[in-house]
């Protein structure tokens, strides 16, 4: 069974000329990214990724060993299901508070 992370990260330098190209590129060539984010804020991107659950943090291990990462916090850890949609989800616990 495999599980999605959350990772929120700070960037140790400044955007290049070229902003987030090489960082986006370390990052896509991950086979455990499912899809990367542009944050403002405290954290600069957020990035998903799944893995097995018997692998627990590998991801998050590879990418602190990156010269490019300041800071890396895992924000959430939730099961994968296959063909899984957030949307109704959130609107099953929508609906399920507004009853209450």
């Amino acid at each position: 069974m495999a599980t999605k992370r959350y990772l929120m990260i700070n960037i140790a330098q400044e955007p290049c000329k070229n902003g987030y190209h090489d960082v986006l590129r370390d990052l896509i060539t991950m086979p455990e990214v499912q899809s990367i984010e542009r944050l403002d804020g405290i954290f600069d991107l957020m990035v998903q990724v799944e893995c097995p659950a018997t692998v627990r943090y590998a991801a998050a291990d590879d990418l602190l060993a990156k010269g490019w990462v300041k800071r890396l916090q895992v924000l959430q850890v939730e099961p994968a299901e296959p063909g899984d949609i957030t949307a109704p989800k959130v609107l099953q616990q929508i609906e399920r508070i507004q009853r209450v």
